[in-house]
C-alpha cells in the first residue's frame, strides 16, 4: 500500500511538473523565439525531470519509446503533456524557415507520442486526434 501511494503521489509530482513546464512554452509563444524557448524548456526538464529534448528526439522505435516511458515512469497523462509541449514548440517555428526543421522533429516526435498514446489508451480525445491530423497535414 505504501509503494502504491508513494508511485501514485511521484505520478502527480510529474504531471505537476510536466503542467508547469507547458505553461511556460505558452507563455513564451508570445516572444516567437523558437530558440529561446528551447533553451528553456531544455533547462526545465533536465532539472526538473531529468532529461532533455535530445534525448527525446533521439527515440527511433517503439522499443525505444517504451524503454524512455520505462526510465522516466511517465503514464499516458505524463506523455500527452509532453506531446502537447513538443506540439506547442514545433508550432512556435514553424513559419521560420531557418527553423522549420526543428519543427519537423518536434512535430513527428509529437505525433509519436499521440499515436502510441492512441494505441495505448482505450479513452478518444477529440483534441489529441485532431492534433494528429494537423501535424499529418504539416508532415505531408
Amino acid at each position: 500500500m505504501f509503494n502504491q501511494d508513494f508511485i501514485m503521489r511521484q505520478i502527480q509530482q510529474m504531471t505537476q511538473v510536466l503542467n508547469k513546464i507547458l505553461i511556460q512554452v505558452l507563455n513564451l509563444r508570445k516572444i516567437d523565439n523558437q530558440a529561446e524557448t528551447l533553451n528553456i524548456l531544455n533547462r526545465e526538464l533536465i532539472e526538473e525531470v531529468g532529461f532533455d529534448i535530445d534525448e527525446i528526439l533521439s527515440i527511433k522505435t517503439e522499443a525505444e519509446l517504451i524503454s524512455f516511458i520505462k526510465k522516466t515512469g511517465f503514464n499516458t497523462e505524463n506523455l500527452n503533456i509532453l506531446a502537447d509541449i513538443l506540439f506547442e514548440v514545433a508550432d512556435q517555428g514553424l513559419e521560420d524557415p531557418d527553423k522549420s526543421e526543428v519543427s519537423i522533429k518536434l512535430f513527428s516526435m509529437s505525433l509519436e507520442l499521440y499515436e502510441y498514446i492512441e494505441k495505448s489508451e482505450n479513452i478518444y480525445s477529440i483534441d489529441r486526434n485532431l492534433k494528429i491530423s494537423m501535424i499529418k497535414n504539416i508532415l505531408n
